[in-house]
């Protein structure tokens, strides 16, 4: 057959054809390059001296080992290309050993492993590396909304529901709400680390191995925080990818609601956000525009975490429970550019929160229009005239429909208006009503836990700083944890004679 000649004479007749090296190995190997180098030989180093520790190595053979995996770790191997000749960086990386201290002795570190195991751990241990960061730039936003939060505990704004101003709030308030979803995804990536931060080696290809090793050893000395116990769950558990992408994805839709509503507070029919000139784009004809291009450009970012973290679970969804290339290096970078893209929204969303301009006067002015304190006349007539609340609510709605209808607005409300809308016997007074309607009277009494009282708003945010605090405090013990795991583990390999 001409296509079957043809295909062979491109692809040749060994392993790997040209085909499959150019559309797997090698990307994979690029992968391998840029992400898992140093920790996979840090994992060797553990295991050197795991073995050593362990009597299954003699002393010699083992400083041996050491000393030429510090030599190989000392190459820059940022820039090596792949070599078909290898299958991937593992065996790459096990003939330079070779090279150095010979086959007999490189063979030898790879007694109770498997590149099943190796290949989980480098896994964890690149994704523990990334959640840091991003924790980082999710705490600067955070801490930028409680800034801005405490700087306007009084600010008076229209609260939205169904796209419509709803009820009078403050911006504190409104911001508060923000921080506390981001708060949550702060503890869902911090969950997320957790199951990440657990060592799989030892399960080698899914069963442990008949040499006596001590698995919790290594764990320490690679800065987990315990085993993932069962070999079997270790090569073909997933949960620390979909937790890590179900993380993602929630971070990525709180993102996107919150872009979603200071894009439209920056329009100039609402006028509400000013974004600093650094964050906004003229256009090239129509020179008075101030269009607010950081945040259009953080919106389809964020859209993209979630993108990146659903592409994680749909390649994972129906894949066997085993050793599997699914949840490999192909996999891996949709997981790597979903927390990418969250610290570029992040970081672009901080910088324009810490410095925009908010018109507070037309936040305010906003508050005392269209009725919408509404909801406090109505519960005013069931405190203080005794009406059930269904009566007040109609009352309230024929007063507010009256006023619509004459084209007026409730600060054009008179006591001639109440009369000519619900007739001399209506249980209403006009200072009644202009109290009930105040939007600062609204807020101010309304100090149930998590209303919109000031005094409250004050509670709630003195709350946030400690919480906040807290949780930075816990981010910060795991980046020392893991910073103290690798100064024990230069310790162990110059203890072994190196």
């Amino acid at each position: 057959m001409r296509i079957r000649d043809e295909v062979k004479r491109v692809d040749g007749t060994a392993f790997p054809g040209r085909i499959f090296a150019e559309a797997v190995l090698e990307p994979v190997f690029k992968t391998q390059r840029d992400c898992y180098y140093h920790c996979f030989l840090s994992i060797s180093l553990a295991h050197a001296v795991m073995l050593r520790e362990q009597g299954i190595l003699r002393e010699a053979e083992a400083a041996e080992i050491l000393r030429g995996l510090l030599q190989v770790r000392k190459k820059d191997f940022s820039g090596v290309a792949y070599d078909p000749a290898y299958e991937d960086m593992f065996f790459m990386l096990e003939k330079e050993l070779e090279g150095i201290i010979g086959a007999d002795l490189a063979g030898r570190l790879h007694i109770a492993r498997s590149r099943n195991d190796i290949g989980i751990c480098q896994f964890r241990m690149a994704l523990r590396e990334k959640l840091l960061p991003l924790m980082d730039a999710l705490a600067a936003l955070m801490e930028t909304l409680l800034s801005l939060a405490s700087e306007h505990i009084n600010t008076v704004m229209p609260a939205y529901t169904h796209t419509q101003p709803a009820q009078p709030s403050t911006l504190a308030h409104y911001l508060l709400a923000f921080y506390d979803s981001l708060e949550r995804d702060f503890r869902r990536l911090l969950d997320a680390y957790r199951c990440v931060n657990l060592s799989v080696l030892g399960a080698a290809a899914i069963t442990t191995t008949g040499f006596p090793i001590n698995r919790e050893r290594m764990a320490a000395l690679l800065g987990f925080d315990g085993l993932v116990e069962n070999a079997y769950d270790a090569i073909a558990g997933v949960s620390y990818l979909t937790q890590t992408a179900s993380a993602l994805s929630e971070l990525g839709v709180d993102l996107s609601r919150l872009l979603k509503d200071t894009l439209d507070f920056c329009s100039r029919e609402h006028g509400i956000f000013r974004l600093a000139d650094p964050y906004v784009q003229t256009s090239s004809i129509m020179p008075q525009k101030r269009n607010p291009s950081s945040l259009e450009h953080a919106r389809p970012i964020a859209a993209a975490i979630i993108a990146g973290a659903q592409s994680v679970t749909m390649l994972l969804h129906n894949t066997p429970f085993g050793d599997m290339v699914d949840a490999e290096e192909q996999l891996q970078p949709h997981l790597y550019r979903s927390m990418e893209n969250a610290e570029r929204a992040l970081r672009l969303l901080s910088s324009n929160f810490a410095t925009m301009t908010i018109n507070t006067e037309l936040l305010e002015r906003r508050a005392g229009e269209g009725f919408i304190a509404a909801t406090e006349l109505a519960d005013t007539l069931v405190r203080e005239k005794g009406l059930s609340f269904r009566e007040a609510h109609r009352l309230t709605g024929a007063i507010v429909r009256g006023m619509f209808t004459r084209g007026l607005n409730q600060r054009d409300l008179t006591a001639e208006c109440l009369r000519d809308i619900l007739g001399n016997a209506a249980p209403i007074d006009l200072d009644m009503v202009r109290r009930a309607l105040d939007p600062v009277h609204f807020i101010r009494i309304r100090k149930v836990t998590g209303g919109v009282a000031p005094a409250e708003v004050q509670r709630m945010l003195k709350a946030r700083r400690e919480g906040f605090t807290a949780l930075q405090s816990t981010a910060g013990e795991l980046r020392a944890r893991l910073k103290e795991a690798e100064a024990v583990l230069e310790a162990a390999v110059a203890g072994c004679g190196v």
